[in-house]
């Protein structure tokens, strides 16, 4: 295998070439606790028994297998390590979670458990199955179920009712390994030409892409073009140079490929177009006559072993005073506050509970969300992520990622102890299901409690003070795409408030900085490099059931108005008022455009007459250029802030893998959802977005940095009680100013527990992944 290779930023290829390097550098670092506490038993709680058992946890080794075993006797399919793509060979199996009804028949009441089915996603590019029309083969996604049943009774059925469509040609599909492969052969082939070999090892001043010493990386972006007219497919990729640090992210050549790569067989690919200095070439023969002319203007190139590109601590940097000292850690000094069922992922901290799923498309996913023994949400679930990029050059003008294509729980690499997640945190393991095998890695995502820097309530009189902590509990995990290492914190409050938030850092995708188009794109950063502006916009998913799940969305508007009043009715007082309306049906919002913006229950009021409600707010953001041919009918929920539509079963996601390529067609068109339907007194879902609008600068070299790349959602009572929820936390101070006496209501502190060691570096398998594992629920201990 050749060091330099063909990648897309988030191609599997690409992600797990940068992964292994990485391992090398961290191996041996891993373990379930990041520090060697030792805690007497006492104080180390027992694991719980989930009430009801996890119906959305991922599907078992059994239940994989049996559908699978249904699926290779019915298409004829071949081993994921033996298929081309001439054959059939399954991309994924996962779980298709429940229908709500029967999910919350079961939970609350005393019927069984639904039955359970996959989701199989079949590449047939096979003679046996071929179509007329799909010549080249296509993608199709079936329902395999139920699960476990005797195999007459499995049916295997096009899951047509789930998305705006199920089966997708080879042109518009998801590009695979397979897929990729095809890119590599070609541009090995094409950079080896004399032609090509010459004038590129010229202009970027290494070895050709494609010999073993060389450090050319030849990227893909997103999406494929698709001409609906001649039925051809394009893609424009441009060089980057890799170096020691993987920093090829920001490391541009300004050397730009357009290709038509219509078809499975690489020897019909061909070059479209050479773009170089803001100047077009049509054939490879017309770029290279061109740079053998006197005019012909090379651009400068950066060193590729810079050390601005090395991520970690400067060579030869001063220590900040006092630095050499260990930063501080989170210490429970009694012991963990919070449990968890191993089995059923199921946890629960001061009086929230809730169920915890992981998949290959959205990672961590809750369920059942319940505060003080009433269900807040129903799902909670991150769905997409558009990373839509502008600029100069032809590679950022068409670029825009659509990130569930690669995955998120299939992209969660393990987290770092004492870094990644605090000391005191635990950590737990996933599987997932692609190629017709189970995958398996450790540390995915964390758990810990943590407390706040501020209190969460304080009040001083002349008889008092008051003051009680700030406790949260925190499900973490960090998925990295390609370039980008996303954040994403859940964090539960005592209050009954729950802060959903996204952080991105990493190196930016790059573009060599040209002075007279530039500058409306991006900042020069470095010798050659702008930082390309662009949108991270992702998408989430949050079914409310507020006092049950009839609901409805209410704004209360804070206006200002004139007013005269009974006791001065000659006075006209300049004063504010809250106006409240109702959104009657399906609609779309943009927050700065609201005031209280609330989910209500339809039918509950607390005490003082006023509807039990979740108030929505936060950073949220949308993105910020208008419709263009680039995304066409794909993406339409990243259009505003968040959108309100009324539960279906049918509805599940608001997008899906096949979504990246099929632009005019995709797989899922969210614009479907809003079709004016009632949503007063209905079940209520919100699909809400996370925005980062990312103009990088200098601050960004070598890479972003969490501090300030971060959107966040925030969910919180509202008149959903008759008083504020914190007030029963044991975690207070008082002192009676006139009595000089105080009361820590029975938390005084007492001295720690624990004997804290060094962080354990013997046990960390980064790499994690092990293919064809019979497990899929492996113990986090």
């Amino acid at each position: 295998m050749h060091d330099s290779v063909a990648v897309s930023p988030r191609n599997v290829k690409g992600s797990l070439k940068r992964r292994d390097e990485m391992a090398l550098k961290v191996s041996n670092l891993m373990k379930r606790d990041g520090y060697a506490f030792q805690v007497p038993e006492t104080f180390t709680p027992e694991s719980i028994e989930a009430p009801k058992p996890n119906i959305w946890a991922p599907l078992t080794v059994n239940e994989t297998k049996s559908a699978y075993t249904i699926l290779k006797d019915k298409f004829n399919l071949t081993a994921s390590e033996n298929a081309t793509l001439y054959d059939n060979y399954v991309v994924w199996i996962t779980l298709i979670n429940p229908n709500k009804t029967d999910a919350l028949d079961f939970l609350e009441g005393n019927k069984t458990a639904p039955l359970r089915y996959a989701r199989a996603v079949i590449f047939f590019g096979g003679e046996d199955f071929a179509k007329e029309d799909e010549p080249i083969g296509y993608w199709q996604t079936y329902q395999v179920g139920p699960l476990l049943a005797e195999n007459q009774d499995i049916e295997v059925v096009k899951m047509d009712w789930a998305f705006t469509k199920s089966h997708f040609s080879y042109m518009q599909g998801y590009r695979d390994n397979l897929r990729w492969n095809l890119d590599f052969a070609f541009y090995e082939e094409l950079f080896q030409t004399d032609m090509v070999k010459e004038l590129s090892e010229d202009l970027i001043g290494v070895p050709a892409y494609g010999l073993e010493n060389s450090t050319m990386e030849v990227w893909n972006c997103d999406p494929l073009i698709f001409d609906k007219e001649t039925n051809s497919l394009f893609s424009w990729g441009t060089v980057f140079l890799d170096n020691k640090w993987s920093a090829g992210d920001i490391l541009p050549t300004g050397l730009f490929i357009k290709t038509n790569v219509t078809g499975r067989d690489v020897s019909d690919f061909s070059v479209v177009q050479w773009v170089y200095n803001n100047v077009a070439y049509n054939t490879t023969e017309e770029f290279y006559e061109a740079w053998k002319s006197e005019e012909f203007v090379k651009l400068p190139q950066a060193p590729q072993e810079q050390e601005w590109t090395n991520p970690g601590r400067a060579e030869g940097a001063e220590t900040r005073p006092l630095d050499e000292k260990t930063s501080p850690i989170v210490v429970e000094p009694e012991g963990r506050r919070w449990q968890f069922s191993e089995e059923d992922r199921y946890f629960t901290w001061m009086d929230w509970s809730f169920y915890i799923s992981y998949s290959r498309d959205g990672g961590v996913l809750f369920f059942d969300v319940k505060f003080k023994g009433e269900r807040i949400l129903y799902e909670l679930a991150l769905q997409e992520a558009i990373a839509e990029y502008a600029g100069d050059d032809p590679f950022q003008a068409n670029t825009a990622y659509l990130d569930t294509s690669y995955g998120w729980g299939n992209n969660a690499y393990g987290l770092i102890p004492g870094y990644d997640c605090p000391a005191n945190a635990v950590y737990f393991n996933s599987t997932w299901n692609t190629d017709g095998k189970n995958h398996y890695q450790n540390n995915t995502y964390c758990a810990y409690e943590a407390v706040e820097d501020y209190p969460i309530t304080r009040h001083t009189s002349r008889k008092y003070v008051s003051v009680a902590k700030a406790p949260s509990f925190n499900i973490r995990f960090v998925a990295t795409i390609g370039n980008y290492d996303y954040n994403f914190n859940y964090k539960f409050f005592m209050d009954g408030t729950l802060k959903v938030s996204v952080r991105a850092a990493g190196f930016i995708q790059g573009a060599y900085y040209n002075p007279e188009t530039g500058g409306d794109f991006g900042y020069k950063i470095q010798d050659v490099l702008s930082g390309s502006f662009h949108d991270h916009v992702i998408n989430f998913k949050a079914d409310f059931d507020i006092g049950g799940t009839e609901n409805r969305v209410t704004n209360v508007a804070l206006k200002a108005a004139n007013r005269t009043f009974p006791w001065d009715p000659n006075t006209v007082y300049n004063t504010k008022i809250k106006e409240r309306s109702i959104y009657d049906i399906e609609t779309s919002l943009n927050l700065a455009d609201t005031g209280v913006l609330l989910v209500e229950s339809a039918n509950q009021n607390n005490t003082w007459g006023n509807p039990k409600a979740y108030r929505i707010e936060g950073s949220l953001g949308h993105r910020i250029a208008e419709k263009a041919v680039k995304l066409a009918e794909n993406a339409n929920w990243a259009d505003h802030d968040l959108h309100f539509t009324r539960q279906k079963d049918t509805e599940y996601t608001s997008s899906g893998v096949f979504n990246a390529n099929s632009v005019f067609e995709p797989q899922v068109n969210f614009s479907d959802f809003l079709d004016e339907e009632s949503i007063d007194g209905e079940d209520v879902v919100c699909w809400f977005n996370l925005a980062l609008h990312h103009l990088p600068n200098t601050q960004d070299i070598p890479g972003t940095i969490f501090t300030t790349a971060e959107s966040n959602f925030v969910m919180t009572p509202y008149n959903y009680f008759d008083s504020e929820q914190s007030r029963d936390t044991r975690q207070q101070f008082l002192f009676l100013t006139n009595e000089k006496s105080f009361d820590f209501f029975g938390t005084e502190l007492q001295d720690t527990l624990y004997s804290i060691n060094q962080l354990d570096v013997n046990s960390f398998n980064y790499e994690g992944i092990e293919f064809g594992k019979d497990t899929t629920n492996l113990p986090s201990n």
